[in-house]
């Protein structure tokens, strides 16, 4: 009996290893990737950092997403029907417009 339960322990803990294994690449996105990191570094910046260490450009750029990346994913999202205008449409803009992209693209798109 103690055999048997100490293999069926075993075999329970590699099968929710295994589940959480492929929940983890489902959800290995990189945009959830940079949200997590800009919300470790503004609680860096707000809570353990001096005002004057806040303001290191090396420690804290103002970008973190790569421009390239950012107008993929935006293309990706675009020709998936993911983008919709309608919703958020001044942040939209405003995210189109820092990234150089062209209005064209998403009302082609639509």
């Amino acid at each position: 009996m103690t055999v048997f339960s100490f293999i069926i322990v075993i075999y329970l803990m590699n099968l929710i290893i295994g589940l959480l294994g492929d929940e983890i690449k489902k959800n290995n996105d990189d945009a959830l990737y940079y949200v997590q990191k800009a919300e470790i570094i503004a609680e860096i910046e707000l809570f353990y950092l001096l005002p004057h260490q806040r303001r290191w450009r090396t420690w804290f750029p103002e970008i973190i997403v790569s421009v390239e990346k950012a107008r993929k994913h935006i293309r990706e999202a675009i020709n998936n029907g993911e983008w919709k205008m309608n919703d958020w449409p001044e942040m939209k803009q405003k995210i189109l417009k820092l990234l150089s992209m062209d209005d064209t693209i998403v009302n082609q798109a639509v």
